[in-house]
């Protein structure tokens, strides 16, 4: 199969330790045979030092990457009040994952991860900085913000693609399914703590605080990296990047398994997660509420998230990820109906908050599904595909519907789109069989 070839570095065996010619010296991750003997329980990546402390640093990591998604939009719609304009910043945003995710993924599948992670991580810091500083010198206008918000949604992407790669590389073998749930959580966690911050520190001190706490919440991840050592791996031969990023293709299109995964992935993010980059208009125009009422819908998503996470860790392979994918969408879309049919606040947030459950289930699901039957070599490239799928989707989504918002209203747009997200759950149900390739 193409991509697949000789290990770029040779590989030798010593005391049940592999070892890669040429490498430094490095704390070793890979199973040792006592470590075989232990069952792999759905919270046994914990025993990972190294596991537990990249997965606290990147929830941080990740809060800041919501506070942004959230102060962005809000800023967006305090300049124009137009939720065309809103659909036109989550492009921006989000817009640049079209190269960046497959770069992210080439560059973890041929390089080291964890200087590609850091790489990514002080890029993004500089890029905050900068918002900050223009922010706190008064001249943050319109296009600054948009062209900055651009900048960091292509680093964040490529940061992205390459640290899902990279989960599987500091557990062992047997733990990578276990991994990717407890990395739900702390996704999930950030997701409710990014905007909460970000809300309630712009009803207090205003976005130029917002810029600087982003910027220190690379921090702590970026120290971490720098400690970590991996389980030394293969590389497939390197023939070029656009050969590389086909070969990523063709295997993802060529499994059914992959393929599927990806759809259900992309149209979620289309019809569904599309919605959060336009809840500053349902706040401001719908539920009337200030910048702290805008931070708890975006968090009640997470928040309800977590919970899920927990769940799905705690129960593990016990449930199909078929059954959590159709489950996940039909929730998606009453969660979406319960939104659009109330402009009570409570109300709202409730539907807000069935969202985020469905959110775990399907993407936890579709993730896990995706980690478990990949390819090692291809690792990065189909998970930057899955990526890139959610961040150009969303978008697309949020364009749409801030188009269709200005015309009819956010109510009706997110009432369609809970119909699209059921209509699609009864098509896989009924011509997918099931999507029980994904079990």
């Amino acid at each position: 199969m193409p991509g697949f070839g000789p290990p770029a570095q040779p590989l030798r065996i010593r005391s049940g330790v592999v070892v890669r010619h040429g490498a430094h010296a490095s704390l070793d991750s890979s199973p040792r045979p006592e470590a075989l003997l232990l069952p792999v329980t759905p919270l046994a990546p914990l025993r990972e030092l190294q596991f537990v402390c990249c997965w606290l640093a990147s929830t941080v990591s990740a809060s800041a990457n919501w506070m942004l998604s959230l102060s962005v939009p809000f800023l967006v719609y305090e300049m124009t009040e137009s939720t065309t304009w809103l659909g036109i910043a989550a492009i921006a945003s989000s817009g640049p994952s079209l190269v960046a995710s497959p770069l992210g993924g080439y560059w973890a599948d041929r390089y080291s991860k964890q200087i590609v992670l850091l790489a990514t991580l002080v890029v993004q810091t500089i890029f905050a900085l900068m918002l900050y500083s223009t922010s706190a010198s008064g001249e943050l206008s319109l296009a600054p913000l948009l062209g900055l918000a651009t900048a960091m949604g292509f680093t964040s992407s490529a940061h992205l693609s390459a640290y899902q790669a990279f989960v599987a590389e500091i557990v062992p073998p047997r733990q990578i399914a276990p991994a990717y749930r407890l990395n739900a959580i702390g996704f999930n966690l950030s997701r409710a703590l990014g905007p909460a911050v970000a809300g309630f520190v712009l009803a207090r001190w205003g976005p130029t605080t917002t810029f600087l706490i982003n910027a220190m919440a690379y921090m702590p991840l970026a120290a971490v990296l720098v400690f970590v050592r991996p389980r030394p791996l293969a590389h497939g031969v390197r023939s070029g990047i656009f050969s590389d990023l086909a070969d990523g293709a063709r295997v993802s299109w060529r499994d059914r398994r992959l393929r599927t995964a990806l759809l259900v992935s992309s149209l979620t993010a289309a019809f569904g997660m599309s919605i959060h980059p336009l809840v500053a208009g349902l706040a401001k125009d719908v539920f009337r509420v200030d910048e702290q009422g805008l931070g708890l819908l975006v968090s009640s998503v997470g928040v309800t998230a977590v919970l899920a996470a927990l769940v799905t860790v705690a129960l593990g392979d016990r449930l199909r990820r078929s059954s959590m994918v159709l489950s996940g969408l039909a929730l998606y879309g009453l969660g979406l109906w319960i939104v659009a049919a109330t402009d009570v606040f409570a109300i709202g947030l409730l539907g807000f908050s069935v969202t985020g459950i469905a959110h775990v289930l399907v993407n936890v699901s579709v993730t896990t599904s995706i980690q478990i039957h990949v390819p090692e070599v291809f690792r990065g490239r189909v998970t930057s595909l899955q990526l890139m799928g959610i961040i150009v989707s969303m978008p697309i989504g949020a364009q749409l519907g801030g188009l269709l918002g200005d015309r009819v209203g956010l109510p009706m747009v997110v009432a369609a789109y809970g119909s699209a997200l059921i209509a699609f759950a009864g098509f896989a149900f009924w011509k997918m069989e099931g999507c029980r390739d994904l079990d």
